[in-house]
C-alpha cells in the first residue's frame, strides 16, 4: 500500500529540500554495528550518502520498481557496492529481515501514514537491541514548498503515541534545515 501524499518530484529538486550533509552528521552512520535499512529510499538520496559512510550493508527499500531502479543506478553511478535494493510493500508484507539483525532504520518522510503505528512496530521488529530508529519529516511550524497534508504530518506528541509497546526510547529531537525535524529512538538497552 503506497502512502498517501507521496509523490516524488524532480530528483534535483527534491535533494535540494534537504541539507544531506547535516543530516548525514546527525545520523552518525559511522557508529552503527550492524546493517542499516532506509525505508522509502526514493532516489537514493539518504541510501547513497549513508552507504559512502559505512562498511555495514544499507538494505533500501521502497514500493516503486521505478525508485528502486533509480536508486540503483544512482548508487553504481556513485560507485558504491554495499546495498542491496528490494522492491516491497512493507505494510502488507513487512521488510523480510530477520529480527534483531539491524542496527540503524531510516524512516524519512514516510509517518504521515495511517499505517504509522504498523511502520514503526515492524522497524521495531528488526531492530537489535540498543540500535537506533532516525525519523525524520516535514515541519508542522513553518510553510513549506512540498510535503503532505500539515494535518498528517507527525509530531512528537504523534511519534510517542506510536511507539507504545514498542520498547522504543527517545534519544532526542532536532530541526533540520530548511524544512524538516528529526527524532532518534533506541530500542532497549542503553
Amino acid at each position: 500500500m503506497k502512502v498517501f501524499d507521496s509523490g516524488m518530484p524532480e530528483a534535483a529538486y527534491w535533494n535540494s529540500l534537504f541539507d544531506i550533509p547535516a543530516i548525514m552528521d546527525w545520523l552518525d552512520v559511522e557508529s552503527a554495528a550492524d546493517p542499516i535499512v532506509e525505508i522509502g529510499c526514493g532516489y537514493g538520496t539518504f541510501t547513497v550518502p549513508a552507504a559512502r559512510r559505512t562498511s555495514q550493508t544499507v538494505h533500501a527499500i521502497d514500493i516503486e520498481p521505478a525508485m528502486i531502479e533509480t536508486a540503483s543506478s544512482n548508487a553504481r553511478d556513485a560507485g558504491v557496492r554495499n546495498v542491496v535494493f528490494h522492491c516491497q510493500d512493507i505494510i502488507d508484507t513487512g521488510t523480510g529481515l530477520p529480527s534483531g539483525s539491524i542496527g540503524l532504520v531510516l524512516l524519512f518522510n514516510i509517518l504521515h501514514s495511517p499505517e504509522r503505528a504498523q511502520i514503526l512496530a515492524e522497524t521495531a521488529r528488526i531492530l537489535k537491541s540498543s540500535s537506533r530508529i532516525a525519523i525524520i519529516h516535514w515541519r508542522k511550524d513553518i510553510p513549506t514548498p512540498r510535503g503532505p497534508r500539515v494535518d498528517s504530518r507527525p509530531d512528537l506528541a504523534t511519534i510517542i503515541d506510536s511507539i507504545a509497546g514498542l520498547d522504543l526510547q527517545v534519544l532526542g529531537e532536532r530541526i533540520l534545515e530548511p524544512y524538516h525535524w528529526g527524532i532518534q529512538l533506541r530500542r532497549g538497552g542503553h
